[in-house]
This record gives C-alpha cells, sequence and structure tokens, in this order.
C-alpha cells in the first residue's frame, strides 16, 4: 500500500523544542503509522516520545505482518508496549507521553493510543469526523465531543498516558478500511488548541502564522490509495 503522508508540525511556547513525533511503516500488505506527543510538564519527554515510536516502528518492521491476522498484529503491538514501557520507563523516569498507532491491513484497520492524542477521518467536505476517545479528566464518562472537551480545562489531566509512573493501559478499537479514505492523527495541540478555521489551515499550509495555541501543533495526514 502506497499511501500519500504529509505530517505537519509547528512548535509551541511551552517548551524550548518540540516535543511531538512521527513515525510510519510500509510493508508490503500492511502499513503502521504513529505519533507522541511529550509532555510539556515533564522533562525528557520528547526524548520519550521519539524513543517510543522508534521501538514500536522497528518491532513492527520485524513482524511478518502480511501473515497474521489484524487481531494478531494488535496483540504483538501491545506486547511491544508492554516491553517498551519497562524499558523506556527505567531511562525517562520523570518524563510521559500521549501516543497514537494506526495499523492498516489487508481491509481493516485497528488504533491503539493511550492520552489524548486522537484519530479522524477526513470528510470529502473537510469536515473532520473525530473517532477515538481522548483520555483525560474532561471526558471521564467518554461521552463529550471533542469540541465539548476542547473547552474544558480539565482536559490537560490525563487519565491514561505513557509513563514510568503509571500502569499502561492502551485502548484498541476496529475501523472499516475502504480505498480513498483520509486518516488523520492529531495532538491535542491540533484537534484541542486550534478552531475548524485554524485546522483547515494548517492542514493545507502546513504551518501558521503564529501558533494560536502554548502546544505544539502537529498532525500526520494519510490518504489511502484507490482500487
Amino acid at each position: 500500500m502506497h499511501a500519500i503522508l504529509q505530517w505537519h508540525t509547528q512548535a509551541g511556547t511551552l517548551t524550548a523544542d518540540n516535543r511531538d513525533a512521527c513515525a510510519h511503516i510500509e510493508q508490503a500488505h500492511a502499513s503502521l503509522y504513529l505519533i507522541a506527543d511529550g509532555s510539556s510538564n515533564h522533562p525528557r519527554s520528547g526524548e520519550l516520545a521519539t524513543a517510543l515510536l522508534a521501538e514500536l516502528a522497528q518491532g513492527f518492521n520485524n513482524l511478518p505482518a502480511a501473515e497474521l491476522t489484524p487481531e494478531q498484529v494488535a496483540e504483538a503491538l501491545l506486547q511491544l508496549i508492554a516491553n517498551s514501557h519497562q524499558a523506556l520507563g527505567d531511562a525517562h523516569p520523570q518524563a510521559a507521553c500521549s501516543y497514537l498507532v494506526l495499523c492498516l491491513l489487508g481491509d481493516t484497520a485497528f488504533s491503539i493510543h493511550e492520552g489524548d492524542c486522537c484519530l479522524g477521518l477526513i470528510e470529502q467536505s473537510g469536515k473532520i469526523d473525530w473517532l477515538n476517545s481522548a483520555h483525560c479528566a474532561a471526558n471521564w464518562q467518554g461521552n463529550l465531543s471533542h469540541a465539548e472537551i476542547a473547552q474544558a480545562p480539565s482536559r490537560h489531566r490525563l487519565t491514561r498516558c505513557f509513563s514510568a509512573r503509571r500502569a499502561s493501559n492502551p485502548e484498541v478499537n476496529h475501523w472499516p478500511l475502504e480505498p480513498n479514505q483520509h486518516w488523520l492523527l492529531a495532538t491535542d495541540g491540533f484537534w484541542a488548541g486550534l478552531s475548524e478555521q485554524q485546522q483547515q489551515s494548517f492542514l493545507h499550509k502546513g504551518s501558521l502564522p503564529a501558533p494560536p495555541t502554548d502546544d505544539d501543533i502537529s498532525c500526520l495526514s494519510i490518504i489511502t490509495p484507490p482500487t
């Protein structure tokens, strides 16, 4: 599968470094796309985000994904996350990050995430249909829209994330895969920090004149090929 990819990222003002990261692996019949958002409040979180994606990409690249079912690939990735939690937690004891994984395999797709990175599908009209829930205090019941969560100050308190100080608890979701779909993996700086108009501008131009949010802004756009 040869999808069309675009990675847009713009540093915010909370940290000296941009703590968002992206990675992808393309196999003949399976593809993996990953983003991570390092915490602005904990040191070396950007390093943790980058290291986690590197571990997952390398591990996926060693899998015979085309020979496995989506459920088996998801289980293998969950094991990689568990192994990375121990190893990277020892190396980055104070750091934390959110992450989101999207795997396209055969005629199906699945996502794995912890934290507030969110998965969406972009409709032909340009509207973004957000699919997964943000793991934050504002959405503890899981019933709020992304627009409602964005307005709540408690959205910054995560209920799940990748950190040595917490047990890892990834959420797995399966989605139908169709030709010519436009997937979007976004950090909270994008989906919560920008208005819909600013989101559209960022998607088309890849940057904004000045970050309207203190957080880093990042998104990975993936258009699957037609049949």
